[in-house]
């Protein structure tokens, strides 16, 4: 018999070190969704008022020294009327300008900070959205995901920094348009701009060079620091005496990354005083290029009052733009990282199944020679795996730890793709089945399960969001996972708040974190798969026994629905009832059959059966 095709092998995204750089009408449609799109799509009515606000108080305020000129030629010329009328436009220009603009930078924080919950669960969506596991067991995609995380509140400033470029132009041709009514010549003072705005350019292109260059050496540091926070594991630190070595390591990364940033500082530094040294000696010509055309009475002291004023001026209006400019340079680099990430989940996305799983198993789940590598090794973990999971049978996974039992259901939960062969669910490839719609039918519990910090019933429910709090289906769910107990063993039954992470919240035992898991597995409506993988570890092997017994009974009553049941343990008599055991080593099935059929074989599974049974004796 002919086998099928093999699969295609995944392929891995673009590397984050080296990202793609989309074809410039395509990123500038992505750049004006980041930087302007997304304000209006957060907070409509207050992007605009703040767009308003700033670009009507930046003319305000830069055209108020017509005034100046109105004021001075007016007193000179023993005009009431025009001196008034200059205090009236320095007066109303300048109070326009403060309140349009200190309204508008009040009001941008405020909209900033609604683009930035806008932003996290867009972050939120892309990464958790991915249907498989891999990219978060990539160094190099947690690097960029963090880089990224730091920078959101950059991206969330996006539309604000916009606005306040936007802001500076209508300052500087307002600028413009005021020096050249004065002389044309006057408009080469924007040219005395180029030096310290390139200079911001090259010196913002160091500090990204710089940042990138310390992205690991900072990740680690962070890394010490929650591990020195984290209560989960300050029990082994101080029992292994770890704090002094922690502390070390963390000062010195942190005199590694403080030494190149003191570096960075430095050539910043000369690279930016160069820079407004050039600007400054051409400020200081326009000056004398005034002083000399009132000398030769070509313009009024008025004007004159008013294009020293315009030039001082000049200084801060294009120092804001040099540095908005800066800013925006940064921001487009972190929006490149958020393309890279967008352009990763579509992806991932797209080679997902669009397919529907079947009602119920007719046949069951094959796996065809399938082989599994984790993301950045060679060594398979899973190697030419081929085994048979009948429809409504109970299968058992025994091995020895590293043997690949944990790969091998996380492939059957669609978490991963296998790098080749094929799994197929009553004939189908699970790579056509819509992810979402096949985690939809199955359920699972993990020796590393989940503590969420909800009432307890959510907690159990989350397994069935539509009946997120339905009591009397918790109830039942703990019931069937030998759990039923622990609703008075809780001060408020399954309404209380369990965790300590939040103030009013229980704290729970580890078996009663174990209860609540168990019975979110036991939670889900009609499962096609049940995978239980070593979620009683810590339970002494009887315990374990019986509570594997009345999950094979549970499966037996189910059937009729085709579910499989899949039991993972390092435990051998702990699964002895099971329809299917598979006995694993090094990533292959070496032994698969029945219990009584293993043990009469008299391979590995019925010499470490007879060991472990002995011991318990």
């Amino acid at each position: 018999m002919t086998s099928p095709p093999e699969a295609p092998a995944p392929q891995a995204p673009h590397s984050p070190q080296e990202p793609r750089t989309p074809r410039p009408p395509r990123r500038l449609i992505r750049l004006a969704g980041v930087m302007l799109l997304d304000g209006f799509r957060a907070a409509p009515g207050q992007m605009t008022v703040v767009t308003t606000l700033l670009v009507v108080g930046s003319v305000a305020a830069t055209c108020y020294p017509l005034g100046y000129r109105l004021l001075l030629n007016g007193a000179l010329a023993g005009s009431a009327a025009q001196s008034v009328a200059g205090v009236a436009v320095v007066a109303g220009l300048a109070a326009i300008g403060w309140a349009a603009l200190a309204i508008g930078a009040t009001e941008a924080m405020a909209l900033s900070d609604r683009i930035a919950l806008y932003r996290t669960s867009q972050m939120i969506a892309l990464i958790s959205g991915v249907p498989s596991l891999e990219h978060l067991e990539r160094p190099d995609y947690l690097t960029e995901v963090e880089r990224l995380n730091a920078n959101r509140r950059q991206l969330a400033a996006a539309p604000r920094q916009l606005l306040s470029n936007a802001s500076s132009v209508a300052r500087i041709v307002t600028l413009l348009v005021l020096l050249a009514s004065v002389s044309p010549w006057l408009l080469l003072l924007p040219v005395c701009a180029l030096p310290p705005l390139a200079a911001d350019r090259v010196a913002k292109r160091i500090t990204k060079q710089a940042e990138n260059a310390m992205g690991d050496t900072r990740r680690l540091a962070s890394m010490i620091f929650e591990l020195s926070s984290n209560a989960a594991v300050a029990g082994e630190i101080r029992a292994y005496g770890l704090a002094g070595h922690l502390r070390a390591e963390h000062q010195r990364l942190s005199a590694e990354v403080g030494r190149r940033s003191y570096r960075e500082a430095r050539t910043v530094l000369a690279v930016q005083s160069a820079g407004w040294l050039l600007y400054a000696a051409g400020l200081m010509g326009a000056i004398a290029f005034v002083a000399v055309r009132a000398s030769e009475a070509a313009i009024s002291l008025g004007t004159v009052l008013m294009t020293v004023s315009l030039i001082r001026r000049s200084r801060n209006t294009l120092s804001a733009a040099a540095s908005g400019s800066g800013a925006l340079v940064n921001t487009l680099a972190t929006a490149d990282r958020l393309f890279w990430l967008q352009d990763h989940a579509a992806g991932q996305s797209a080679r997902a199944g669009a397919g529907q799983p079947p009602d119920r198993l007719q046949q069951g789940i094959r796996l065809d020679d399938v082989t599994f590598s984790y993301p950045g090794t060679e060594r398979p973990v899973l190697s030419g795996l081929s085994v048979t999971l009948d429809a409504g049978s109970t299968v058992a996974l025994v091995g020895e730890n590293g043997s690949g039992k944990t790969t091998l259901v996380k492939l059957l939960l669609g978490m991963y793709q296998p790098d080749q062969g094929r799994i197929e669910v009553d004939g189908l490839p699970l790579t056509t089945i819509d992810p979402d719609a096949w985690r939809d039918r199955c359920t699972a519990a993990f020796q590393d399960f989940s503590r969420f910090n909800l009432a307890a019933v959510e907690s159990v429910g989350l397994a069935d969001l539509p009946r997120l709090d339905d009591e009397p289906a918790a109830r039942a769910a703990l019931d069937r996972a030998g759990a039923g107990d622990l609703a008075d063993q809780l001060p408020d039954g399954l309404a209380t708040y369990v965790g300590t992470k939040f103030t009013g919240g229980t704290g729970l035992s580890g078996g009663q974190w174990q209860k609540l898991a168990l019975g979110r597995a036991m939670r889900a409506p009609g499962p096609l798969l049940v995978v239980l993988d070593e979620p009683t570890a810590s339970l002494d092997a009887p315990s374990e026994h019986a509570l594997f017994e009345r999950y094979t009974d549970a499966a037996r009553d189910a059937a009729t629905t085709g579910t499989i049941t899949v039991l993972v343990s390092h435990r051998f008599a702990t699964v002895r009832m099971a329809d299917l055991i598979i006995f694993m080593d090094e990533g292959q099935a070496v032994e698969i059959g029945g219990h009584d059929e293993l043990l009469a074989s008299g391979g590995r599974y019925a010499e470490l059966f007879e060991l472990q049974a002995g011991a318990y004796q």
